[in-house]
């Protein structure tokens, strides 16, 4: 069952015991299907809408989710976050996607990638130079249950005249749902999220 929702993942702190990387499959990119369900416990990238369903696949290059009010576009492409809107008011942009996940995803691997963000509540436009590192295989519990997941740690640094400083953050891609399935930001709890349920199509 491997479904989607490849997103912006923006930190985490786990409690498991790493396996040994000849258990580790390398986990490709997903692919989602429409009626795919993702539920989360309370919040979403800092959106409080939990139940989250993919609405369009590949449409004008985007897999599209809705909860509520808010969708979120998924680039087709990379399985990356680039802008949840509701009602048609930007509620976060990531220009030209976020750039925390990178498929294949593998033990060892290491990224980097730029973006232009925006975040609608605060009306504050930045820009941020990422880079993240796979550090290990593990399993991690959330409320949807114990799953054996990848950990990635990524910096951002983030510059918007004429402050500027950097976000470590952590999260947890598990294979076998295809989907982060927890995320802690060291900055801002509010992006905190744990995957709660999930039904596959």
């Amino acid at each position: 069952m491997r479904r989607s929702l490849g997103f912006i993942a923006i930190a985490a702190a786990a409690a498991a015991l790493p396996a040994f990387a000849a258990n580790a499959p390398t986990a490709d990119k997903p692919t989602p299907k429409v009626g795919d369900v993702f539920e989360y416990a309370k919040r979403f990238v800092a959106i409080d809408c939990p139940r989250w369903e993919v609405k369009a696949v590949g449409q004008d290059g985007y897999d599209i989710l809705q909860c509520g009010d808010n969708t979120a576009y998924i680039d087709a492409g990379s399985g990356t976050l680039t802008r949840i809107v509701a009602n048609n008011k930007r509620l976060f942009e990531f220009k030209p996607h976020s750039p925390t996940i990178s498929f294949p995803i593998e033990l060892g691997k290491k990224w980097e990638g730029k973006y232009d963000g925006y975040r609608g509540d605060q009306d504050a436009s930045w820009k941020s130079d990422v880079s993240c590192e796979v550090k290990a295989f593990e399993t991690v519990k959330v409320p949807a249950g114990e799953f054996e997941a990848y950990r990635v740690v990524c910096a951002d640094n983030w510059e918007a005249t004429p402050f500027r400083g950097t976000i470590e953050s952590t999260f947890w891609y598990a294979p076998k749902i295809g989907t982060v399935v927890k995320n802690v930001n060291a900055a801002d709890s509010a992006f905190d999220y744990e995957l709660a349920g999930y039904h596959a199509k």
